[in-house]
């Protein structure tokens, strides 16, 4: 199991315990889901252009579309809350990846 892929199970372990209203009172979950994320977009193979657009544009649309499982009684407020957990560890790895983009253009030789 590569690194990339413990990174992306963590993600979504911290965003199912960030979702219990209990464990929020006691561990800020959200340092740790951006860290978590900066971290996966920063040792993650995304040199792919098709990757790291789908990195944006679940970083951006995951947080808008979970918002309507509001809707549905009981489940959807808490899988909503995973969901926007989980988008924030994506919107970590957005920024990582966006800020070694911009590091390489500037930097061409250090890559």
């Amino acid at each position: 199991m590569n690194d990339e892929r413990i990174l992306v199970y963590l993600l979504v372990v911290v965003a199912i315990l960030a979702a219990i209203p209990q464990s929020a009172m006691f561990l800020p979950w959200g340092i740790f889901l951006v860290l978590l994320g900066i971290i996966g977009g920063l040792r993650g193979e995304s040199g792919d252009a098709a990757d790291r657009t789908v990195i944006y544009v679940a970083a951006f649309a995951l947080p808008v579309f979970s918002d309507s499982l509001d809707v549905i009684p009981t489940i959807g407020p808490w899988v909503n809350q995973v969901l926007d957990h989980f988008a924030l560890g994506i919107q970590g790895m957005a920024v990582a990846i966006f800020v070694m983009a911009i590091y390489g253009r500037l930097m061409p030789g250090a890559k």
